[in-house]
């Protein structure tokens, strides 16, 4: 009789469609596959007996009768003794303690929660007992119900004495003899590791979706791109060199770091260069050229993992990845906007979908470039959607650009999570930024975690980088009445548009970069009347999250054709434009806000370095607005950086950044201490746990890149002149509704719901009487196309302005 471990539904009558074996076999040789043999954990550890028995046993519990019947049955099943994790978590705990208490224990947890998020253990223990009658009557029960395993086997050696059960005191004491008083970051690591290699064989196998094998690629593929070539530099000083000598200069100096002799002993590298200066193509010809090292004396391929903070800048990186390698490699986007399907097509039947969606989510490609969400909170995680791709990290060589948009609170505990990343699991990484944050210097400050080896260690890239920073002058920034006094006063809408009139001509473009979005609005609207009143014909745009993500991305395209044809626009923006967007203007003003930062607003002025444009301004003005969106810290030593300052050149910016940064950096300027806590959260193994309360030491759960906004709710905004807002909004009706199965959503219509989404404040719900209906189950708003213009304004996006109309939610 074949048992089975999943079935499917054919005429209405569900019958087994894999059987148990075929599939135990197939998440084995799956994780065999994907495992990789250059990890560096300490020897105690038997990983490929643990790896061997969770694959062979982690759904060991499917072969009862209860689970069988489950399968054809599930309407009449019994919810709890159907349940198989427990009855295979006991059986690799009993095997494994031939080897060590500790590796049995790991073994029991990673089959236990394997459909699971991790969690604090001793929530899967039950520790005072309340549940081990219950758990011992299952246990009975189930063993009773075992159907014949003998096919097993053959493959694992398990007989009667491994079919007891467990008291959970047993489990209890083990953990905390191991997990708790003798708490180690490696056992994340390890953990993580595993638990991810089961789960993403697991799912993978039951999806029946492939394994990507990677391909080697040609080294010279920047070299041999059109309008690239072989960097090569004339032969006169440094300072005399324009912008494409000093891109073929930078790009020449990284990329002969790969024929050093002893490269691939360096495990981190950095690279800190001036915006503009082609750092992104810069590290892919690095990185390509390491991956052919990697291939030609470790024997393997290596993944290429692309991490950036924001969208439009990911989906920039893919664009030009795609035309440099795409012939070669399979290049995969792993963000909110991302096409799943790509070139291939969605099948009406949905066929296809689970095992794109599958593929996508555990990254089966050569290339991902990703979110720093995506990487980070997999990196420091317990969701198992998340942790499917964590043994990707492992062998892999990872860029991390624009770090210094990271939370400064949380650097010691990314640079850990990094170095131990690189010490256990062999990863390579390139941290690149203009403005390079010391990560792994409060790693050690504040973590008291010292390099064991100079293998890990910061590995400079461009140790020249102080003499290419002097080498432009490009721009300037100007404080204009900026105070270290507490008190200074600060500028007003009215009289920014005077200042704005005193150094502004109609002949420059300029930015403008203000730090609240109602500011924004307001100065977009006094430029748009200067401008007009003046009779000046300079076209005036405006980008900031109060507009939607397909409007923005239109916009920055505008933008850049305004400029390329000399219309000379002006932009009214908020930080949205502050890191990778490859705009170039003439000048710019920016309210007060982080050193780093201004100098992110500067990458935007003169990009190209123009010489009839050296020493294009940023004027810095306070509007009074940086201590509520940064903090008391930044714009105490903000105001310190700039005041008394008439004027700070281009080639003082890294010491006026590295200064600030000090400064804020200090012990007594920033709180640390969630760095601290989630630290040791991951050494305890303190994953998850639900309920806990405030005086409980902090989960691993309570990481985030980006902390939950509670005061703001997401509006759909449907355009009357945009066809897709309305078959968009209708698609996801039908979704809600069950007209359309989700992988027809999700294939065909997400992207553009997602995009038309945007997020404004709570408070307008009752100020705008804005309202949705509770059935929906989705905690989104609607702008009707017939309320448009009442509630969304062409330029400006969301009217933030109290009126009597109410838009009323009725999906």
């Amino acid at each position: 009789m074949s048992v089975f471990s999943h079935s499917k539904q054919i005429n209405g009558s569900k019958i087994g469609s894999k059987q148990l074996i075929e599939h135990a076999k197939g998440v084995h040789n799956k994780a065999v596959f994907g495992y990789y043999n250059q990890l560096s954990f300490s020897d105690k550890y038997s990983i490929m007996d643990i790896l061997k028995n969770i694959c062979w046993l982690h759904d060991f519990g499917k072969y009862t009768k209860y689970f069988q019947d489950y399968l054809i049955y599930p309407e009449k099943a019994d919810n709890l003794l159907k349940s198989h994790s427990n009855l295979g978590a006991v059986v690799t705990y009993n095997l494994m303690q031939s080897i060590s208490q500790e590796i049995a224990l790991i073994g029991y947890y990673l089959i236990k929660l394997h459909h699971s998020n991790l969690r604090d253990f001793e929530l899967t223990i039950d520790p005072v007992g309340y549940r081990e009658k219950i758990e011992l009557e299952k246990f009975k029960l189930q063993i009773k119900a075992l159907q014949d395993y003998s096919e097993l086997l053959e493959f694992i050696k398990i007989d009667d004495s491994h079919l007891n059960f467990r008291s959970t005191s047993d489990f209890y004491r083990c953990f905390k003899n191991y997990f708790r008083k003798d708490a180690k970051i490696e056992r994340y690591f390890l953990i993580n590791y595993l638990f991810s290699l089961l789960i993403e064989s697991d799912k993978i196998d039951a999806s029946d979706s492939k394994i990507y094998i990677r391909k080697t690629s040609n080294p010279n593929a920047v070299d041999e791109r059109k309008g690239f070539g072989k960097p090569d530099c004339p032969n006169k000083h440094l300072s005399e060199f324009d912008q494409k000598d000093l891109r073929n200069y930078v790009r020449k100096r990284v990329v002969e770091k790969t024929e050093i002799t002893d490269i691939l002993f360096y495990r981190i590298f950095t690279l800190a260069a001036p915006t503009g200066i082609g750092k992104t193509m810069t590290a892919l010809d690095f990185v390509l050229k390491l991956k052919n090292k990697i291939v030609l004396r470790e024997k393997r391929v290596p993944q290429i993992i692309y991490a950036l903070p924001f969208i439009n800048i990911i989906e920039q990186a893919l664009r030009e990845y795609e035309l440099t390698v795409s012939n070669d490699l399979k290049i995969l986007g792993h963000y909110q906007y991302a096409d799943i399907f790509g070139d291939d097509k969605f099948e009406e039947n949905g066929s296809n979908y689970n095992q794109k969606k599958m593929e996508w989510d555990t990254w089966q490609c050569d290339i991902v470039i990703t979110s720093f969400v995506q990487l980070f909170e997999t990196l420091i995680g317990y969701k198992n959607k998340l942790l499917k791709k964590f043994h990707h990290l492992a062998g892999s060589i990872i860029i991390l650009d624009e770090v210094q948009t990271l939370s400064i609170e949380k650097l010691p505990l990314i640079g850990a999570s990094l170095h131990f990343l690189s010490k256990f699991l062999d990863a390579r990484i390139i941290i690149m930024t203009a403005t390079q944050p010391k990560i792994f210097e409060l790693m050690e400050r504040e973590l008291s975690i010292t390099p064991e080896t100079d293998s890990l260690k910061p590995f400079d890239l461009l140790p020249e980088s102080n003499q290419i920073f002097e080498c432009f002058n490009r721009t300037k920034i100007i404080p204009i009445n900026i105070s270290t006094e507490s008190n200074c006063s600060t500028i007003d809408n009215e009289n920014f548009i005077g200042t704005f009139q005193k150094y502004w001509t109609e002949s420059k473009s300029c930015l403008i970069v203000l730090n609240k979005v109602q500011r924004s609005i307001d100065i977009f609207d006094l430029i748009q009347e200067f401008i007009s009143s003046n009779l000046f014909e300079n076209p005036i745009f405006y980008l900031s999250t109060n507009i939607t993500p397909i409007e923005r991305e239109k916009r920055i395209a505008d933008i850049k054709s305004s400029i390329r044809k000399g219309n000379k626009p002006i932009l009214i923006a908020t930080q949205v434009v502050e890191a990778g967007v490859d705009l170039d203007f003439d000048m710019g003003f920016r309210d007060l806000g982080p050193i780093d930062s201004i100098v992110q607003v500067a990458g935007r002025i003169n990009r190209e370095n123009d010489p009839d444009r050296f020493g294009s301004p940023l004027y810095i003005l306070n509007f009074g607005d940086c201590r509520q969106i940064y903090g008391s810290v930044t714009d105490s030593k903000a105001r310190g950086a700039l005041s008394n300052r008439e004027m700070i050149e281009e080639k003082d910016y890294k010491y006026l950044v590295e200064s600030y940064f000090e400064a804020v950096s200090e012990t007594n300027q920033t709180d640390f201490s969630f760095s601290r806590d989630i630290f040791k959260a991951m050494k305890e193994l303190r994953y998850d746990k639900p309920e806990k309360s405030k005086n409980e030491p902090k989960c691993i759960s309570d990481f985030k890149i980006i902390e939950d906004s509670n005061n703001g709710m997401s509006v759909y905004v449907e355009d009357p002149n945009d066809s897709i807002s309305e078959l968009a909004r209708k698609s996801f009706q039908d979704l809600l509704h069950q007209k359309i199965s989700k992988e027809e959503f999700d294939s065909l219509h997400k992207r553009n719901f997602n995009q038309r989404i945007i997020s404004v404040p709570n408070y307008f719900e009752t100020s705008l009487e804005l309202r949705k209906e509770p059935q929906l189950g989705e905690n989104i708003y609607w702008i009707r196309a017939e309320d448009f213009n009442y509630y969304y304004n062409e330029n400006t996006g969301f009217i933030r302005k109290p009126g009597n109309k109410s838009v009323i939610v009725s999906f």
